[in-house]
């Protein structure tokens, strides 16, 4: 009877090693890491979005796919008092209706 290695093969070695790296990849402990966009009611048009200030995005309907949701709307940028920007109110806004509730303060983004 042959005798057996009790050494892994090469194949299970990579399997293991691509397995951890998975595991390690999970989940986060980091907090949100804001969006940095300035004071956007200083811009030309307010709260809502123009083609020049938003090129890359501008007539692109899913704000998520580049925008993480968990970091929009977390720090009170517009010069305003925290009880006039209401953040925490926007984020249950955008928490219950998702992508309709873009457009109520930035426009329409160019979308048909």
């Amino acid at each position: 009877m042959p005798k057996r290695s009790s050494r892994s093969s090469p194949g299970a070695r990579w399997a293991t090693a691509i397995f951890v790296l998975m595991l390690a990849g999970c989940g986060s402990e980091a907090g949100p890491q804001s969006e940095n966009d300035g004071n956007i009611l200083a811009s030309p048009e307010g709260l809502v979005l123009v083609e020049s200030e938003h090129p890359t995005g501008w007539t692109r309907p899913d704000c998520f796919a580049c925008h993480n949701v968990n970091n929009i709307h977390t720090i009170n940028r517009t010069g305003l008092p925290d009880d006039v920007a209401d953040l925490a109110g926007v984020r249950a806004i955008v928490r219950n209706q998702g992508l309709a509730s873009c457009s109520q303060c930035h426009g329409d983004n160019g979308v048909p």
